[in-house]
């Protein structure tokens, strides 16, 4: 995507020993409770009757129907609709970087997050000089049929959730993985405007610190790496040469992903931490999961019984600068899945609520955190098994709140879910980018820092303890 510019900042990440700056109030389910009974009589002042307020997939991107594969020819048949995944071409396992037994495909098995683009193309700052990974490989979950990474885990403590790990546009499972650019490499961060020395020496990312905590961890795989052979991808005005992907393509993956964990796990509870598009993928795949199970459909059920954890980074939950027209108005111009997501997500700074936020976020955000006070999702109550679910949020402070943003995509505002009580907002310092120099030379290192500063993973890992 193409962002905002910023001001420069010269100093480097703070490593998270310095105290966090945070809008988030007390959050308690009887804090909870007050703000759902506050907002509910704020939106029945409105006029907005709540019990008539759509929580089903958006007429505009209802689910396609036909069993013609998608191609290049036929792709606005499909981008922007939600895909069953069989006729998914991204629910594929075939050629993954990360599989042992790929020892013939373009981007076979190697000890690393070499993925053959962000982490390994010189072009783009690799190989990826970091070692001793963890290990890793394809995960076999019965009922999931697409792509997944999971780490291995040899001192599981079985009382903590398994975390689902969700990445954001054009990236893959190493989002979460360590990463060092090659002796010589500079960061590239100049379209952003901000400065930083790059690391020099590979820090451990949130993969690694899981482990080392004994969570069980997967990564989801959305296969970003063949977007481009479905998708015309000669530019990225009206084209989709970043190979970026909307909610109708990952939604679903995610959404199989977590049913079968919590089938094969029913007495496990399930933590979801999203980075970027990651963040709305992740709500989303809740809630039509949800609707399944309130439709009553065959082998449904009810997700938010088993979560524990929603951690959210740098997401769109209302909007984001690739949708304004000084970026170029791709949601108008783009027909490709790199206009759809814009159209989908709104912008940030004149941000009205879109059609595929309208029922994922209902009325001013009534619905955004389904289950925090373990009893109201969806405008009913009742509807959690007693069971209660964190939300959090990360984002980088704006430079001036409402004007000038330091993360190149998103805002505090845009970040941000307004039930304060039900979810803690906080926020990393101007300082915390990823250091790492992952992702085209620490292109977006401002974007990554909520995920891949050490501030932010700090703040991950406490919220989880919780």
């Amino acid at each position: 995507m193409i962002g905002l510019f910023g001001l420069a900042c010269q100093n480097q990440d703070s490593g998270g020993d310095e105290p966090l700056p945070t809008d988030s109030q007390t959050v308690s389910i009887e804090a909870c409770r007050e703000r759902i009974a506050a907002k509910t009589a704020e939106v029945n002042a409105a006029g907005i009757d709540i019990s008539a307020w759509p929580i089903t997939d958006a007429p505009e991107m209802t689910e396609i129907t036909t069993t013609v594969p998608q191609t290049r020819d036929n792709y606005q048949d499909y981008d922007g609709h939600y895909r069953p995944l069989t006729n998914h071409p991204g629910c594929t396992v075939d050629n993954l970087y990360y599989d042992r037994a790929n020892t013939t495909g373009s981007t076979p098995y190697v000890d690393g997050n070499n993925d053959g683009k962000w982490t390994g193309n010189t072009a783009f700052g690799g190989p990826n000089a970091a070692t001793g990974f963890i290990r890793g490989q394809r995960a076999v979950i019965e009922g999931f049929p697409c792509a997944a990474k999971e780490y291995t885990q040899d001192n599981e403590d079985t009382s903590k959730p398994i975390v689902i790990l969700v990445h954001g546009n054009s990236t893959r499972p190493h989002t979460w993985e360590k990463f060092q650019l090659p002796a010589g490499t500079t960061v590239d961060t100049a379209y952003e405007q901000v400065q930083f020395t790059a690391d020099s020496s590979a820090r451990e990312q949130l993969a690694e610190r899981l482990i080392a905590q004994r969570y069980r961890v997967i990564a989801v795989d959305f296969r970003t790496d063949i977007v481009t052979n479905v998708d015309p991808a000669e530019n990225s005005q009206t084209q989709n040469s970043s190979g970026n992907i909307d909610h109708g393509w990952s939604t679903p993956i995610l959404q199989s992903l977590v049913k079968a964990v919590m089938r094969n796990n029913p007495q496990r509870k399930v933590a979801l931490i999203g980075h970027s598009l990651g963040v709305t993928v992740a709500r989303d795949a809740l809630r039509r999961l949800y609707v399944e199970w309130s439709q009553g459909r065959a082998d449904s059920f009810n997700p938010f019984t088993q979560v524990s954890h929603v951690i959210l980074g740098s997401g769109a939950n209302h909007g984001v600068s690739t949708y304004d027209p000084a970026l170029g108005e791709l949601c108008f111009r783009n027909p490709t899945m790199r206009g759809t997501i814009v159209c989908e997500m709104g912008s940030r700074s004149n941000y009205v609520q879109t059609y595929f936020h309208k029922p994922l976020n209902g009325p001013r955000d009534l619905f955004s955190t389904p289950c925090a006070d373990g009893d109201y999702a969806f405008g009913k109550t009742g509807q959690c098994g007693g069971n209660v679910v964190r939300y959090y949020t990360i984002t980088m402070t704006d430079k001036e709140q409402g004007r000038n943003y330091q993360d190149l995509y998103v805002s505090e505002a845009a970040s941000r879910i307004e039930m304060n009580g039900c979810v803690a907002n906080t926020l990393t310092t101007l300082n915390d980018y990823d250091t790492s120099g992952y992702f085209n030379k620490g292109f977006i290192a401002n974007h990554f820092g909520s995920m891949r500063s050490n501030a932010g993973m700090d703040l991950v890992m406490r919220y989880l303890a919780e």
